[in-house]
């Protein structure tokens, strides 16, 4: 009888044997595990300066001790939603929450990350407006950008990159005007890639809307506590990333992704994921909750499905409602106020030690984009400190040698800043 290895071709088997360890008990096993991990370096939160994720934010202990109990943490999605009452209501709140924030009318029950809710609002504009045409920003996250290249590029799609002002970092409009012909949709981040915040937005939503082109805009949920939401200057889909709301930095595992659109039957038809509903019953004594759309192909339209996306981070959802209700309005505000603050404040410690800003008449969010010569020394050195000290990024962009990337949070405060200074005080001298 012929054996599975049999059937593998012989120019793809492996000729020699794999070099793995002897077989050992638990006591040693766990002896060898905590000998490799006391390799890592543990960063206090306050010294980590990274505007990529994982990001570290403060969680209130009482995030967690909600979220842990046995009845939201064991929450799926619930196929007999009748029975679902408790989980369906927070799904709700946590979808309306969403809306209250981006200023939209319908959120759905979450998706895995940015890139993947990036992706699925791109696919909706393809099929709503019948085009074959993106516009995506020239510089942004390297990873959710090959994320859409992979989705888009094997369906033919063609992909733009628009450039933005040297001086302000903001969208070159003139840009979008010359390419915005038959395209689908545009993509764009406030805050961006480079923590910029741009007014321009009312403006840009003009331009495509007179093209019949759908705008798409990314957020950072937390900046929403003070700069003005998608909404408020139309936007047809928002997207973004909920790992600020409570959600512990994941290393490569679950994220929780944003997505809401404007109130438009055919636009919310092409929503993937799940919505849910509230209703009251037949006498009007009690609310109700039901799951009024399901875009899953395997128990609902197989073939016919909107999407391919097949499942939620319902309990990520739950942590990300419980957080946003502890905080609400006020907190929210105070929140981004204070990570503005941060921001501003890295600005003035960097330029005190002769860093330049790459945009010296922005107005930054959490992201800070700065230039230094010997920055990669001063990087190792700051490492050597235990300082997490940014991201450069003359590998990922042509024209930005000697620039380093550094993002701030809300563990920042004015001891952790002189600390900060003390250091580069040091290593600046050294260099």
């Amino acid at each position: 009888m012929t054996s599975l290895i049999d059937t593998v071709p012989e120019e793809v088997k492996l000729k020699h044997k794999v070099a793995l360890p002897e077989g050992m008990g638990e006591f040693y096993s766990l002896k060898f595990i905590e000998e490799k991990l006391s390799k890592n370096r543990i960063f206090p939160p306050e010294r980590i300066f990274s505007p990529d994720p994982p990001f570290f934010s403060f969680i209130p202990s009482a995030v967690d001790y909600v979220s842990l109990s046995s009845e939201l943490l064991t929450a799926y999605t619930p196929y007999q939603p009748e029975v679902s009452q408790g989980l369906l209501q927070i799904l709700f709140e946590y979808q309306s929450m969403i809306c209250e924030l981006t200023g939209m009318d319908v959120s759905n029950a979450s998706l895995y990350d940015h890139s993947t809710a990036l992706c699925e609002a791109i696919r909706m504009a393809l099929k709503y407006t019948e085009r074959n045409k993106v516009l995506l920003p020239k510089y942004m996250r390297r990873e959710r950008k090959l994320v859409v290249k992979s989705y888009m590029e094997t369906i033919g799609v063609e992909l733009y990159e628009y450039k933005i002002e040297k001086e302000t970092g903001k969208i070159d409009l003139s840009d979008i005007e010359n390419n915005l012909k038959n395209a689908a949709c545009i993509y764009v981040e406030n805050p961006s890639y480079f923590g910029i915040i741009d007014d321009n937005l009312p403006k840009l939503s003009d331009i495509v809307h007179k093209n019949d082109s759908l705008f798409i805009v990314g957020v950072e949920p937390i900046s929403l506590g003070i700069i003005r939401e998608p909404g408020s200057y139309q936007a047809d889909i928002v997207v973004g990333d909920a790992q600020h709301l409570a959600i512990h930095p994941f290393y490569g595992g679950p994220s929780l992704g944003i997505i809401a659109c404007r109130e438009e039957l055919k636009l919310i038809h092409l929503m993937p994921g799940r919505i849910v509903g509230c209703t009251t019953t037949l006498d009007g004594s009690e609310l109700g909750f039901s799951l009024v759309l399901q875009a899953r192909e395997q128990h609902i339209k197989r073939e016919k499905a909107t999407s391919n996306i097949t499942t939620n981070q319902s309990w990520l959802a739950v942590r990300a409602a419980i957080y946003l209700a502890l905080l609400g309005k006020e907190g929210l505000k105070r929140l981004a106020a204070r990570i503005l603050l941060n921001t501003q404040r890295l600005k003035k410690v960097l330029e005190d030690f002769g860093f330049i800003s790459k945009f010296p008449r922005a107005l930054h969010f959490r992201n800070l984009l700065m230039s230094k010569e010997e920055i990669h020394k001063i990087q190792n050195e700051m490492l050597k400190k235990g300082y997490f000290f940014g991201k450069l990024l003359s590998s990922e962009f042509e024209g930005f040698e000697n620039s380093i990337l550094l993002g701030v949070s809300e563990y920042q405060d004015s001891k952790s800043f002189e600390e900060l200074r003390n250091a580069l005080l040091e290593v600046t001298r050294n260099v």
